[in-house]
């Protein structure tokens, strides 16, 4: 089938010879048998015209004898202006003499590539210009037609090896750039030859062409009722443009075989116009296949069906770059089962790999469709840059169940990250659709301005729109509320592409038309009104209470002031205290507007840093590539009887007995981040690791994740197999590493868990009243540990048996953020969500001390050589205490909001004492803490450094190097002392998992559903 001809040899004719039969090239699978049959039925607005097999044939042989006077093999164009009957005799005269053809693209654009692709020549058209030279007129089918020679076209000189191609196509562009596909007879031929045994079609059929000729689907519905000697039914441009006129006629001239996209089909015809024609009790249609986009919900499908309508459904699916479909199943009506792909076609492979190119059998990945036969060129590719069998990457998120079936997910660039969290676009449309009202959908995902838009058509275009947002919203509540779209819109009519898809061109331009929240100073105080209206009405009932009476909770406050401070270009770092203090929408939209008034006037506020702190000390604020130099203190907080050498590393802190045997053996020349190994847990890894050592010989990282997949690794021999444990809910807590391969962890099912490590069994299990996602800590000895529960109380257990020695309600607020020794007083530090800050006695759990800040406490408190105690409010506000004196020693304001837990590091061989502390406003502060013999009671400002993404994970220091985990993926290593980036390696997800680094390790979890171990060399 391969063609081995050189145009610089392209002197005389050139036969084209086939290694294989000659009936596996398209034009040869025609069936010629019956002459006097219809081969066309061309409909227009006036007149029905027929051709027949016979007047097809002898048209294709004329056009064919003479483009045998074009001595190469070329690729010979079919303008967009030739009547579309006139079309197939062209392509077939074109394929019977040895050429390929192509579709004139209407995009000049396209055009021009596919002209420079295929080094066209020759174009069919029906009007010549003067940049083209008529070679010959064709009378075909009562229509003049001209041959041309494009003029002035460079002449190609490339010595490549030409395929046997029977035409070329670009892509639509929803697999990434739009690319001219090369298409040879054996690619597509399979596709003909399937469909004609699985759809049982014969010479009674009549198979509809709507397709644009520039889709590669129409290549299918041509020569399927070609090689059956079927009818095919066509209808001019202008009958495509009158909806109503065109089902009519496909009703009336009796079709049988229809393919189409779900959104033409839905969005083209109403409900009762399908039902009582081409999907009713009377219809003849046989086969209605849907591809091109995702298989409507049977829901819809019967809606618009007639319960005694016999048309067969099946969902089709494939890509150009493997033209045309790859997988085909028939959808049995009153069926709930969701549609899978179904069954690859021949000579046809699918693979499904994830995040690491690994091939899996079960579980969610890319889908890949490869063939050894089956092989489009794609763009400049030639043959020697393919090995057999080629695999195509769809750009399709599918999911494979344990039978083996394949679902789809939706597209690879349809799933955003919005508020650090990943929402599937295609899974908003779904339940969108399952509203009775929802005719069609489509959502528009606006990364410039952060918002989701979701536009859709009813089936009653009077309906009231107040009344359909709120059942909309009310609906969409299934959902988390991460896919609460900003903006509803209900659209009449939505534009398609040439393919019979929604246009997304069309669909930016209607959402970003749709704004009118534009900031303008002159009308601050109405804008910031309307603005913030919109942000609450999005996701409370009422402006007549509070934020937490009316239905807030604490991921639609994160939502709400990520929100604000992008729609301002400002931040808000009091709104989520706010919030979650239950404050009204007056209070919250004065506090904004006074934020914004400052602005306006000059002072110093939102993501600005007020450098007046650093009086008398050099000011300095280093990028990425310059930066202080903090240093780590191990914090002997546990020690064990059975293992002496037993210690663990958590979300920036040593616990451990002997700083002798914890001390890491850490390069301090990184240069580069390699991926030694990953661990699949199935859903987002959000916890932080866990790395612990019972001996020399023994180490290994413990991670949990949303899926309540609970993952060890062994660190010293990263090829064996991990341990794993299912929990019957969601993980986000870090898991506290015990005597002899036990772990405590809390649940969101509300218990906290003693588990063995290796064997899965539960030791013990404590039920608290509400989720647990705050990590445990032990007290000195490890008999007790000490956990806080969202039930607003701390608990101390037993670790032997999770016995309760006692409980203390700490606040009115839940407690997500670790614990902290006071060795000092013998207390244990908490932090709550209503902004408390308390020291409990261990033994008793009496509340010794007690300060309440202005905004929750999402992290955990540190405590100072001095024996001071930091705790930082979201807001940004760090306090210092002595507890003892119950005295406030300083306070300093970042002016953003922190998720990351504070961070203390002592220098070797000096006194003084550092914090590092990480924001959501993607800085991170190095700030140098007085001394008691100091008279200054402030920190001082060091250095800050500038990163390009928040920060929610906490940062790990050691020897001289600082390791950081973005939320956009970036894991990064700075060398303090020299203030340089030293290496960088960017994870597939986001991350909000702190790293835990042991010599040349470093572990982290990350939101593509895996536990990282990464190499630094």
């Amino acid at each position: 089938m391969i063609w081995y001809i050189y145009q610089t040899n392209c002197t005389k004719r050139l036969k084209v010879q086939d290694d294989r039969n000659d009936s596996q090239a398209l034009h040869n699978v025609c069936n010629w048998l019956y002459l006097d049959k219809t081969a066309i039925e061309y409909h227009d607005l006036e007149n029905v015209k027929i051709i027949s097999y016979g007047e097809l044939k002898a048209t294709k042989e004329k056009i064919s004898s003479h483009l045998k006077c074009i001595e190469c093999p070329e690729f010979i164009g079919i303008d967009f202006d030739i009547s579309e009957c006139c079309v197939l005799s062209l392509m077939l005269g074109i394929l019977d003499s040895g050429h390929a053809f192509f579709n004139v693209p209407t995009d000049p654009l396209a055009y021009t590539d596919i002209l420079a692709s295929t080094n066209a020549k020759y174009i069919f058209t029906k009007s010549a210009t003067p940049k083209k030279e008529i070679v010959h007129q064709f009378d075909i089918h009562g229509q003049s037609i001209y041959l041309t020679k494009l003029i002035d076209v460079q002449k190609n000189i490339n010595n490549k090896k030409w395929y046997h191609f029977a035409y070329a196509i670009a892509t639509s562009g929803s697999t990434g750039a739009p690319k001219i596909i090369k298409v040879p007879h054996l690619c597509i031929l399979p596709n003909i030859t399937d469909l004609k045994k699985i759809l049982d079609v014969t010479n009674s059929d009549k198979i509809a062409q709507l397709t644009n000729f520039t889709f590669d689907p129409s290549i299918i519905e041509i020569f399927l009722s070609l090689c059956c000697a079927a009818t095919l039914f066509m209808v001019s441009k202008a009958l495509k443009n009158e909806a109503v006129r065109l089902l009519e006629e496909i009703f009336y001239a009796r079709v049988t075989v229809l393919q189409i996209t779900p959104s033409l089909l839905f969005h083209r015809w109403s409900t009762k116009h399908l039902k009582t024609t081409i999907l009713g009790k009377d219809s003849e249609l046989r086969i209605l296949f849907l591809g091109g986009e995702p298989f409507p919900s049977m829901k819809l499908l019967l809606e618009v069906s007639h319960p005694r309508n016999a048309t067969r459904l099946f969902n089709i699916y494939g890509i150009t770059e493997i033209s045309c479909w790859s997988s085909i199943k028939e959808i049995v009506k009153n069926n709930v089962d969701e549609p899978c792909l179904g069954e690859p076609l021949a000579e046809t492979v699918f693979q499904i790999r994830n995040e690491d190119n690994e091939v899996i059998i079960r579980g969610d990945g890319t889908l890949y469709i490869g063939s050894a036969t089956r092989i489009c060129i794609v763009g400049d590719e030639t043959e020697e840059d393919l090995n057999k069998p080629v695999f195509r990457d769809t750009g399709d998120i599918v999911s494979a169940d344990d039978h083996h079936r394949i679902f789809y997910r939706g597209r690879r660039n349809n799933i955003v990250k919005r508020f650090g969290s990943k929402v599937n676009l295609r899974e908003l449309e779904r339940v969108t659709t399952e509203l009775n009202f929802v005719r069609n959908c489509a959502t528009f995902w606006d990364a410039e301005s952060h918002k989701l838009y979701l536009c859709l058509s009813t089936r009653d275009t009077k309906e009231d729109f107040s009344k359909l947002r709120g059942d909309i919203t009310s609906h969409l509540k299934i959902l988390p509320a991460i896919y609460k779209p900003d903006k509803i819109i209900i659209v009449e009519h939505f534009n398609f592409t040439t393919s019979g898809k929604i246009c997304q061109a069309s669909l930016k331009e209607m959402c970003r038309n749709s704004e009118t929240e534009v900031i303008n100073v002159n009308d601050l105080h109405i804008n910031a009104n309307e603005i913030f209206e919109n942000l609450w009405n999005n996701h409370i009932k009422s402006k007549d209470a509070g934020f937490l009476m009316a239905g807030g909770t604490s991921i639609a406050a994160l939502q709400m002031a990520n929100a604000a401070a992008q729609a301002f270009n400002i931040e808000f770092p009091e709104l989520i205290g706010m919030l979650l203090r239950d404050f009204t929408f007056d209070k919250c939209v004065n506090y904004i507007k006074s934020i914004l008034i400052n602005r306006d006037c000059g002072k110093t506020v939102g993501r600005s840093i007020d450098m007046s702190l650093n009086d008398g000390l050099p000011k300095k604020i280093f990028t990425e590539d310059c930066v202080a130099k903090p240093s780590q203190k191990n914090l002997p907080l546990l020690s064990n009887e059975k293992h002496s050498y037993q210690w663990y590393k958590c979300r920036g802190k040593i616990y451990g007995d002997a700083e002798e045997n914890i001390k890491s053996l850490l390069e301090k020349n990184i240069s580069s981040v390699e991926v030694l190994a990953t661990y699949n847990l199935q859903k987002c890894v959000d916890a932080s690791p866990t790395i612990y050592r019972y001996s020399a010989t023994e180490l290994y990282a413990t991670v949990a994740s949303h899926s309540g997949i609970i993952c060890t690794a062994n660190l010293l021999n990263t090829d064996s197999a991990p341990y794993e444990i299912k929990l019957p809910d969601r993980i986000e807590a870090s898991v506290l590493a015990l005597t002899d391969f036990r772990g405590v962890v809390g649940c969101y099912d509300g218990y906290i868990y003693c588990i063995h490590l290796k064997t899965g069994d539960i030791i013990w299990k404590f039920q608290t009243q509400d989720m647990v996602k705050c990590t445990a800590i032990t007290c000195m000895q490890g008999s007790k540990i000490f956990v806080g529960s969202y039930d607003f109380y701390v608990y101390c257990l037993s670790t032997e048996d999770g016995s309760q020695v006692w409980k203390t309600k700490a606040s009115q607020g839940g407690i997500c953020a670790t614990g902290c020794l006071h060795q000092q007083s013998t207390s244990v530090l908490f932090g709550t969500l209503d902004g408390s800050c308390l020291a409990l006695q261990q033994s008793s759990g009496r509340v010794t001390w007690k300060r309440k800040l202005q905004n929750p406490v999402f992290v955990a408190p540190v405590v100072l050589r001095t024996g001071y105690a930091l705790f930082c409010s979201v807001a940004g506000t760090l306090c210092c205490f002595d507890i003892e004196t119950d005295c406030q020693m300083w306070r300093y304001v970042i002016h953003g909001n922190v998720f990351s837990y504070p961070v203390i590091w002592t220098p070797e061989s000096t006194s003084d004492e550092y914090v590092i502390l990480a924001s959501h406003n993607k800085n991170l502060y190095y700030l140098e803490v007085p001394q008691r013999t100091i008279e200054e009671n402030e920190p001082k400002l060091k250095y800050m450094l500038q990163l390009q993404s928040p920060i929610f994970a906490t940062p790990w220091c050691e020897d001289g190097c600082m390791f950081v985990a973005c939320t956009d993926g970036i894991f990064k290593v700075f060398d303090l002392l020299e203030g340089k980036l030293l290496a960088t390696k960017q994870l597939s997800g986001e991350t909000f998992s702190s790293p835990v680094i042991h010599n040349d390790l470093a572990i982290l979890g990350c939101r593509d559903n895996n536990m990282y171990v990464l190499k630094l060399s």
